[in-house]
């Protein structure tokens, strides 16, 4: 079939032809050696990425379903959660720890905004009752970068387990698991590890783990004691997507082969080259603390942000991101994580151009 489009969006990403082609591989059993050889790879090279040497578990899911395993396998009926969130993603954790019967405390701040870490120490000291504190990285509904390193030290000093939702900034923003002191990541396949979306992994620290031994609340597919079990002889317990072990495993490879701390500077300079580039038509930004992930546009009074997007969809084969429920056409959002380079970001910047000067060519026509 022919490409239908581009994706410059914030995730799934732009998805290389060589992650397709290893995907493409003969099935292996994922009972015998072959795959448990695969999948020691991918765990070990993927620790490296997270700088860990915490084990991580892998599950046939989106984002969310390694999300809902550290809440599940962490959180029991009743208990109180902080929950930091500067968007839709970081209230995600506050829709999932309700279903699990926690009580909330909502640190939230204003979309566009990060949380400041001395709100959440001032909180923490202020509630004694909240164990853990879930957060995230990277918030691709604002582009909002959050300060893991200032949130680790603030909740191991207060003797609190963090946890992070990693799926979008993994790959493309700083994030040392040990040396930051984070207790739980989460993280997926589909954003800056370029690879189709179903495979996501959840990385848990030994304080975390002892709490998830004794944690009351109902749990089957997500139940990490099974994945840990599974883990040790190199398998997972239900049917994976053994597929995506496959592209994984050869995107980290590439990762790991050029450097992780040269990739996050790879996308911090695409980041910078396109924002520098949107800022001479006069465009501003949403976040005030940027993830290198993705760039998101306010759109000027009359500008109408959906226009944007569908016209480069339409005309030159390229999908940005509208804006999620109330942000709708008030800002247009253009992922550059994963795989892109910078004749790709000039590209996208180009089409950007010409879509933004055609709606506003037609808003002075009005």
């Amino acid at each position: 079939m022919p490409k239908k489009y581009t994706l410059f969006t914030p995730g799934p990403t732009e998805v290389p032809d060589y992650i397709y082609q290893v995907m493409s591989e003969p099935l292996v059993y994922h009972r015998e050696q072959a795959f448990a050889e695969l999948f020691d790879s991918v765990g070990e090279r993927i620790k490296k990425l997270l700088k860990t040497k915490n084990p991580v578990y892998f599950l046939t899911a989106s984002g969310t379903g390694a999300m809902e395993s550290a809440v599940s396998n962490l959180v029991s009926y009743r208990e109180r959660v902080v929950i930091a969130a500067c968007g839709k993603f970081g209230q995600r954790w506050n829709e999932l720890c309700i279903r699990y019967g926690a009580y909330i405390d909502d640190l939230s701040v204003p979309y566009g905004k990060s949380v400041p870490p001395e709100e959440l120490e001032r909180r923490l000291r202020t509630d004694d009752a909240a164990r853990y504190v879930f957060t995230t990285l990277t918030e691709t509904s604002t582009g909002a970068l959050q300060d893991m390193k200032a949130f680790g030290e603030i909740c191991r000093r207060n003797n609190r387990i963090l946890i992070v939702d990693a799926v979008a900034g993994l790959g493309a923003d700083k994030l040392k698991m040990d040396e930051w002191n984070i207790d739980v990541v989460c993280g997926a396949s589909q954003k800056a590890l370029f690879c189709p979306p179903g495979l996501s992994f959840i990385a848990v620290n030994e304080r975390a783990w002892e709490i998830m031994q004794k944690t009351r609340s109902p749990r089957y597919y997500f139940d990490l004691k099974l994945y840990k079990q599974f883990a040790e002889k190199g398998q997972t317990p239900w049917t994976p997507a053994i597929s995506l072990f496959f592209a994984l495993d050869c995107a980290l490879e590439r990762i790991l082969k050029t450097g992780v701390e040269k990739v996050w500077e790879k996308h911090r300079l695409l980041a910078e080259s396109l924002r520098a580039k949107l800022s001479k038509l006069g465009l501003e930004f949403m976040p005030e603390k940027p993830s290198n992930a993705l760039t998101v546009i306010k759109m000027p009074e009359g500008i109408n942000g959906t226009q944007i997007v569908e016209i480069a969809k339409t005309k030159k084969k390229i999908l940005f991101a509208n804006g999620q429920a109330e942000m709708r056409g008030k800002i247009v959002r253009i992922g550059h994580m994963g795989a892109f380079s910078r004749s790709d970001i000039n590209r996208a910047f180009s089409v950007f151009k010409d879509a933004y000067t055609q709606v506003k060519k037609k808003r002075k026509v009005r």
